[in-house]
């Protein structure tokens, strides 16, 4: 009887799924989020470069649509031309599937695994980056908010459960809530996001990051949520959310965020294109 029981909740669990190991430099975490990259990554590329010549960073997530108009068909497509200038960085690289990368003949597969650009990491659709201070879960959300599975709000119960870890961090592409447009519409994909935020808030998940709306914002709530698409192609929010900590005003602006995590504390900052900080820090204790 115990056996079939734990046999029933194995199978209800999924399979596990895979960890990636991320040794910060030093006693804070510094990673860079960017996202929607894929018009050409060139120029954010470069402001996260000169932003790690000064103050050493450990990785950049890349909240989804990395490749515009539609994902890579294979290891030899063209398109991986696009993030070659991120790669040059010289850390690494964790990304999560958009919907661009589910379009026309992509092949979202051909970015799992091995990559023809360095730094690439991305064991599975779906992973966890272990750093020790943090513990990121890596989302595919864009069978999530169509409607086609439920695999994103079972890896968020799975992933975390009895984890005893600083930050719980979860990260993929949709917004659950946001100023901009995706943070509205298509109505069903809204509807769809909206009822992963109480399975995050049961986790313990800390902080929510996703890109697809193009543009940066903080909004506060339980978790926080981080949007940062403004990689290529900059969309000024609608109407700023009644618990947006920034922007203060719609504005379209290049640029990525920076989060910075110690055991205690999780700073967030904003910062242009050209690497240049555009907020003041905002700090959360535990």
């Amino acid at each position: 009887m115990i056996t079939t029981l734990f046999l029933l909740l194995a199978l209800a669990l999924g399979a596990p799924i895979p960890h990636v190991a991320l040794q910060p430099r030093g006693a804070v975490l510094r990673i860079a989020v960017v996202g929607d990259t894929g018009e050409g990554s060139d120029r954010v590329a470069r402001g996260i470069a000169a932003l790690h010549k000064k103050n050493p960073l450990d990785a950049v997530i890349i909240t989804g649509d990395a490749f515009y108009p539609c994902g890579p068909a294979s290891k030899k497509d063209s398109q991986w031309s696009r993030v070659r200038a991120l790669s040059q960085i010289g850390i690494p690289l964790f990304p999560v599937l958009g919907n661009h990368d589910f379009c026309g003949k992509s092949v979202p597969d051909a970015q799992i695994g091995t990559a023809p650009v360095a730094h690439w990491q991305f064991p599975a659709k779906q992973y966890v980056v272990d750093a020790r201070i943090a513990e990121l879960l890596m989302l595919d959300t864009t069978p999530f908010a169509v409607g086609r599975s439920d695999a994103a709000a079972d890896a968020v119960r799975q992933a975390f459960a009895g984890k005893k870890v600083s930050w719980r961090i979860a990260v993929g592409h949709h917004p659950i809530v946001s100023s901009g447009y995706h943070g509205h519409f298509p109505r069903a994909q809204h509807l769809r996001m909206v009822t992963l935020e109480p399975v995050m808030r049961r986790a313990g998940v800390d902080l929510y990051i996703c890109g697809h709306d193009h543009h940066l914002e903080l909004i506060d709530g339980q978790p926080r949520l981080l949007i940062s698409g403004a990689g290529s192609d900059p969309v000024p929010p609608l109407v700023p959310h009644a618990k947006t900590l920034f922007p203060s005003e719609a504005t379209a602006q290049l640029g990525f965020a920076v989060i910075e995590v110690d055991d205690h504390t999780m700073t967030i900052r904003f910062f242009d294109g050209e690497g240049a900080v555009i907020s003041k820090p905002f700090a959360f204790r535990r």
